[in-house]
């Protein structure tokens, strides 16, 4: 469930979302080690967490690559709380770092944060950024004040137990208008600084209890909604992307049999038989001319 509203005649943004199950799925769909659980989670859940400020047509898209082992992490998200992603290297591992934890800046390493915002219009928005810790929650963050001009707070955790994800959420407070009295400012980052880990916060409480706690008082108005995994692939679009290899690499699997299409945003496989092949390469000559 993610919750989302404004405070201070909207001069404040914020969401919360706690999304155990969804991070899980994406666990299983890619078979991730536990560190790429953790990376891809708390990408996911940043994703989400700026979901709810997204324009009804928009695609909003992180792509953090870094030279650390897990090479990529691509997290989507949609006006309709959807959420997919992926990483580079979804087997990797390492030792856990000085605090006893995963060690996903590690993980990461140095590189950058790219925002794809897709609006529907001919030409996406795209904005980078160095990482400013490969941590991911504090990346987000630093993109939405050098990009876009918006102070904010990104706290994003992921813990996993021996069944799995046990617990993923977060926590984002924006600042949209500078006007907003610096004593209530002050004192949302007192309460940010005084909470305890994130993964701790949502095993005791629900979103909107954190919430309060963070403003220090009731959040009055708030909106909800229900996150889920969902990919757009399907069969046809998976015949597109063979359409693109060049006409001998069709024909090659044409003779070996059979043609297999893997979803890198979702892991789906999509057989494609020696007969809808045919088609393809019919199609193909006619598009080269032959």
């Amino acid at each position: 469930m993610i919750y989302y509203g404004t405070m201070y005649d909207h001069k404040i943004r914020f969401s919360a979302v706690k999304m155990n199950e969804v991070v899980e799925e994406a666990r299983k769909r890619h078979s991730l080690s536990y560190l790429a659980s953790v990376v891809l989670g708390r990408a996911l859940v940043g994703a989400a967490l700026v979901s709810p400020w997204l324009g009804e047509r928009e695609v909003w898209t992180i792509f953090i690559e870094g030279d650390g082992p897990i090479r990529k992490v691509v997290a989507q998200s949609r006006s309709d709380f959807s959420v997919r992603g992926y990483v580079g290297n979804p087997k990797v591992e390492l030792p856990l770092n000085e605090r006893g934890k995963f060690d996903v800046s590690g993980a990461v390493g140095k590189g950058t944060l790219r925002v794809v915002r897709d609006l529907g219009l001919r030409t996406p928005f795209v904005s980078q950024v160095p990482l400013k810790s490969g941590e991911i929650a504090e990346d987000i963050a630093y993109y939405f004040l050098v990009s876009e001009q918006i102070p904010s707070a990104f706290l994003i955790g992921v813990l996993m137990g021996a069944e799995g994800v046990r617990v993923a959420g977060g926590i984002a407070v924006q600042i949209l208008d500078r006007s907003v009295e610096e004593e209530k400012v002050l004192r949302i980052e007192r309460n940010i600084k005084t909470l305890p880990q994130v993964t701790e916060l949502f095993q005791e409480s629900d979103p909107l209890e954190i919430l309060e706690r963070v403003f220090g008082e009731p959040v009055g108005f708030v909106e909800t909604g229900i996150v889920r995994f969902r990919c757009d692939c399907n069969r046809e679009k998976a015949k597109e992307a063979i359409l693109v290899l060049d006409l001998g690499e069709i024909e090659e699997m044409k003779r070996e049999g059979k043609g297999e299409v893997t979803c890198v945003w979702c892991n789906t496989k999509y057989e494609i038989s020696p007969e809808e092949l045919s088609e393809l390469i019919d199609l193909k000559k006619n598009h080269l001319g032959l």
